[in-house]
């Protein structure tokens, strides 16, 4: 066999049928390109790949759903794969749940440098280069089966580079049996290493990330190996909208320290560290309430207004969705001890805590007129049993707030009163 060196990309999880979440209130000048984000995210992938002159693409499932997208979604896909056909860039497709191999349609063809790997059974590709083979692809795309099993990549050594795609669940133990050297793995929408050191495995996670639960950067991994198989990896990223979360903790605010001034050097930080793109940033404010210089619902609105006016304009626009107060670890002691209904609400609600809430009974509530929402009636007639730890201290914060005689709404768009921990 040659020992000859080979470039690849390895990316997935495009999900080009899915819109951006986790947005409240987002201004115009940003919704076209939030829209366009996945789009541009995607297209960077292959862009690279026609830059860096690789010898070909691994996509590990999810690309898109056909039947949601319409037909913009095949003609993108078609339109860069004839891009790279143009260049000799083959492409090595494992399928995933949404890009299942029967939903592609059938008045679509694939161009010849496409292999779309049967969901049936695992397909072994040679790539050669110039008549010598060079890397084995094994590949399967998704059955609808959560856990990717090992042992249907079994392969015989023959001297060439063993890639193995898959899509679902990976676990690096059983992964480790088989001889492969580079597991291509998708599903997860963060990147991932499972492995560090040959046999390497990685996720590759989505070019674009779409919620708080899909954090920091995302992009591709671009592989490297060697005549000697000893491979270089390394990320690029391509999102073109970034979640952050940023906590602020009661040392942060202590002594006084002004809440704007904080969260305008946290941005500056965060311009910074994530270049030009834009940053939807999600706040979580502990706050000392005894001490606190600006408190309450109605004052913590006032500062979510003041950073969308100061930050969501220009190239690296910062779009703060929502400030979440987070419920203090305790309260005041000589609030829970005063002669006041304060007082009294208090030490019921530490009551409550300890037996976890099991005697609270939140229907007769209902019997009186109420400003409530449907949504809140729901809430208070909940079946569960017990109510958990999390909505007894918001419950308990938003009654502080009240009882203090803040302004509360409880109709607000964003969680301004009672944020949880974790």
């Amino acid at each position: 066999m040659g020992k000859e060196s080979i470039r690849f990309l390895h990316g997935g999880d495009f999900h080009l049928e899915k819109p951006m979440q986790d947005l409240t209130d987002i201004p115009e000048h940003l919704k076209a390109a939030l829209v366009d984000a996945p789009w541009k995210a995607a297209e960077a992938f292959f862009e690279s790949a026609l830059i860096e002159n690789v010898d070909f693409v691994l996509l590990t499932g999810d690309l898109l759903n056909p039947n949601t997208t319409g037909a913009a979604g095949p003609a993108f896909l078609l339109d860069h794969f004839e891009r790279l056909a143009q260049r000799n860039i083959t492409i090595y497709w494992a399928g995933g749940s949404v890009d299942d191999p029967d939903r592609w349609p059938e008045a679509v063809t694939l161009p010849s440098n496409v292999h779309y790997f049967s969901k049936k059974e695992v397909q072994s590709v040679v790539f050669r280069r110039n008549g010598t083979a060079l890397a084995t692809i094994l590949g399967r795309s998704s059955d609808g089966r959560e856990s990717i099993r090992s042992a249907e990549y079994q392969c015989e050594s023959d001297g060439t580079y063993v890639i193995a795609l898959a899509h679902g669940n990976a676990d690096p133990e059983a992964l480790l049996s088989e001889r492969i050297d580079y597991w291509a793995l998708g599903n997860d929408h963060n990147r991932k290493t499972l492995h560090g050191e040959a046999p390497h495995m990685r996720v590759c996670g989505t070019p674009q990330g779409r919620g708080f639960d899909e954090e920091g950067p995302h992009g591709f991994w671009t592989v490297e190996v060697d005549g000697t198989h000893d491979a270089q990896i390394t990320t690029t990223e391509v999102d073109h909208f970034r979640y952050i979360t940023q906590t602020l903790d009661v040392e942060d605010l202590a002594m006084g320290r002004d809440m704007r001034e904080l969260m305008s050097k946290r941005i500056s930080r965060l311009q910074s560290e994530h270049g030009t793109r834009h940053l939807i940033v999600r706040w979580r404010v502990e706050l000392d309430l005894e001490h606190a210089t600006m408190v309450g619902p109605e004052a913590i609105d006032e500062i979510l207004g003041w950073l969308r006016r100061e930050y969501s304009h220009g190239a690296c626009s910062i779009w703060s969705t929502e400030i979440e107060i987070l419920t203090p670890k305790s309260y005041p002691s000589k609030w829970q001890e005063e002669d006041t209904i304060l007082g009294d609400f208090l030490r019921t609600s530490q009551e409550h805590r300890k037996s976890l809430g099991q005697n609270l009974n939140t229907k007769p509530l209902l019997e009186s007129e109420t400003l409530a929402t449907a949504v809140w009636q729901q809430l208070l007639v909940d079946d569960t049993p017990n109510v958990t730890s999390g909505a007894l201290d918001r419950a308990t914060l938003l009654g502080v707030d009240m009882l203090r005689g803040h302004k509360v709404d409880l109709n607000a768009p964003t969680r301004r009163f009672g944020g949880t921990r974790g």
